[in-house]
């Protein structure tokens, strides 16, 4: 019962302490101090004996124990007569295990053909943005008509008449470089009849037009060129003027 009291260090501390408390206030003579100090000494040595006892005395717990079980696994029977049953289980859980196998090693190769389609797509971008490095000023459209609305011909055409008021040459250009001086220039039968001057802005769609007035001199083949101040030499579109009588 009083085993713990010796055993415990704990216990031989508070002792101790309380041994000095009680020493300090009989050499000044505090009675109630000195009393206050036994009771509660007492106090707890009272808790802790009861609570030791009650420890030794109490039965552990038991904890409960799961038991896993899955449906697939067989329940295999330990007598030695079903050895060849155990052998014949072993081996077609074998068999599940291979025929898993092999449906995984089918699956595999569907990854390589989804990483080849990313490497493709790469390959694509990178060349598109090769081109567009190789390819920073391209003609992306030229057109003729008798009237621009909206940046855009009405009624393309490559071939008009007297009755005709104007003809619109029209020129949509790509720049990904600063601003660029362009020019229309306007061949009638081989001679240069008009050269118009303009200038092209960064952009993906730099939209420009320039026009001609149709009269019965100016009945014949033409040709639109677009050039810049070095003379180079982008495009050209061709059309006819006839004469609406003949």
């Amino acid at each position: 019962m009083f085993r713990p009291i010796i055993t415990e260090p704990v216990v031989f501390q508070i002792t101790l302490v309380i041994a000095i408390l009680l020493a300090v206030s009989v050499w000044q003579r505090l009675k109630i101090a000195s009393g206050i100090v036994i009771a509660v000494y007492a106090i707890y040595m009272i808790s802790f004996v009861s609570a030791n006892t009650k420890l030794k005395t109490s039965k552990p717990i038991k904890l409960a124990v799961h038991v896993n079980k899955t449906i697939d696994d067989p329940i295999l029977d330990l007598k030695s007569d079903n050895i060849s049953d155990q052998q014949s289980i072993k081996t077609s859980q074998n068999k599940k295990n291979i025929l898993i196998d092999t449906k995984i090693s089918k699956k595999l190769p569907v990854k390589s053909v989804t990483d080849k389609k990313l490497s493709t797509n790469k390959k694509v971008a990178a060349k598109k943005d090769e081109k567009i490095i190789d390819e920073p000023f391209k003609i992306l459209n030229m057109s003729t008509g008798t009237d621009v609305i909206n940046r855009s011909i009405i009624e393309p055409n490559n071939l008009f008449t007297t009755d005709s008021k104007r003809v619109y040459f029209l020129s949509g250009v790509q720049n990904r470089n600063d601003s660029k001086v362009l020019f229309h220039k306007w061949y009638h039968d081989g001679k240069l009849k008009s050269k118009v001057q303009m200038e092209s802005k960064r952009s993906f769609n730099w939209r420009s037009w320039s026009y001609i007035t149709v009269t019965s001199q100016k009945i014949g083949d033409w040709q639109v060129v677009i050039e810049d101040q070095s003379g180079m030499r982008y495009d050209s579109l061709s059309f006819v003027i006839s004469d609406y009588n003949i």
